[in-house]
This record gives structure tokens, sequence and C-alpha cells, in this order.
């Protein structure tokens, strides 16, 4: 494994007011690494999120990702994030939203066999020339996931990436991890789903209350006393 992580974040701390929702959180994550953000909802996990994509600005601390700060084009160019809820154009249709994410990213030879493969891996074939408001929460779901893997990247950003999914979806979502993991690629996700991530994920944070009790080896942390007492498994 590459010993350059993709992700670093440094005593990054959010606040709004007196609320501390992220609390001097540092995290590291490497080429062909998944690691897994474990909690109850508010414990912090969306923010974290949100904070490496750029979407919110640490109240303290760093987040680096690809060697720069997010102020840097090439650092921003290098994530790609599937929000927990689906955020889709409602004037574009399915295949135009891959189309347009494929282009926006330089993918030039090899767009449309991209975008098919996507559309038929997530049952989407049929739906491709469907508006967002045709489509039911899971397949815009399926639209976002397919939106954030048709393009290149080095970090992969997923909240809770399988609410709404059908059993195959979650399969072939998984399929795709593991193949982007091989590749290279960092993946950090949050997910309440501990069956999908077993089998996905390197390590595993836990947080509570905005700070991290307990990282390390997945096995070894979902098993371990802090899940235990936050009842997480």
């Amino acid at each position: 494994m590459a010993t350059q992580p993709v992700l670093e974040l440094h005593g990054v701390r959010k606040t709004y007011g007196e609320l501390v929702a992220v609390d001097l959180l540092d995290l590291e994550v490497r080429p062909g690494e998944c690691v897994v953000l474990i909690g109850h909802n508010g414990s912090g996990k969306t923010t974290t999120l949100r904070l490496v994509a750029g979407l919110l600005e640490p109240s303290e601390g760093r987040v680096t990702v690809a060697g720069g700060d997010l102020a840097q084009e090439r650092s921003r160019a290098a994530l790609s994030f599937v929000p927990d809820s689906p955020l889709l154009y409602p004037d574009l249709t399915v295949r135009e939203h891959l189309e347009l994410v494929g282009l926006a990213h330089g993918v030039g030879d090899g767009l449309d066999g991209r975008v098919a493969d996507l559309l038929e891996l997530f049952e989407l074939t049929s739906r491709g020339d469907f508006l967002p408001g045709q489509l039911s929460r899971g397949m815009r779901q399926k639209a976002q996931l397919a939106c954030a893997l048709v393009r290149p990247f080095q970090l992969l950003l997923l909240d809770e990436p399988v609410v709404g999914l059908d059993p195959p979806s979650q399969q072939a979502l998984h399929r795709l991890l593991v193949a982007a993991k091989q590749d290279g690629a960092a993946i950090l996700l949050s997910t309440h789903q501990l069956a999908f991530a077993a089998s996905l994920a390197d390590r595993a944070v836990v947080l509570d209350d905005g700070r991290a009790v307990d990282e390390g080896a997945y096995a070894s942390v979902v098993g371990g006393p802090e899940a235990g007492r936050l009842g997480l498994r």
C-alpha cells in the first residue's frame, strides 16, 4: 500500500455556536484503503464527510486531499462525493447526468460505454431517459451513485450509500467499490449497514458526539467495547 495518504484530517473541528459537531478529528485514508465511519445519527459522520467534500469549512484544523487543501482545483477534482440524499438536476435525464459528469471530468473515449455499463449494473437502462421526478427514491440513489462512479477519482466519499438500494444493487455497488480499491482509490464511507461494510472496509472509526472514540482494524473496532457500549452491532 502506498505510504502517502490521499486524505488527511489534522485536528479538524466544526462548531455551530456552542454546538460541537466534529471535535479534533485526525484521520488518514490511503490509496486502496476503505475506512468506514460508524456511529449513531448526530455523531458527526455526515459533517465529517461534508468537511472533506469541501461543502463545509472547518472551524479549526486542516483537510488535505491528494496532497493539497480544497482551495486547489486538483484536490477538489480528485474527490467524488455521494451525499445522503440524491442531488440531481430536475431537467436532465439519468443518462444526461452521467454524460455531463463524465465530460466535466475529462472522460473522452469510452464514455458512452461507461455510461451504458453503469446504467446496466444499477438496473437503470430502461430509465435512462427518465427525469429525476419520474424516479423512486431508490432509483434516484442509484443514479447518484452512477454519477459518482462514471468519472475518475482518487477519493470516493459515500454517505449512507446503500439506503434505498435493493439487494442486487447493493451487490453491484459492493463489486464496484472493491474494483475501485483494487485500482488504487481511497474510500471513506458512513453506513449503518455493517454487513455491507464487513468485507469491504479495512478500518473503522467510531464517532460519538463528534469525537473518534475508537479506530483500527474493522473487525476489531466493530467487535470492540465502544461499538458495544453504543449499541452499534
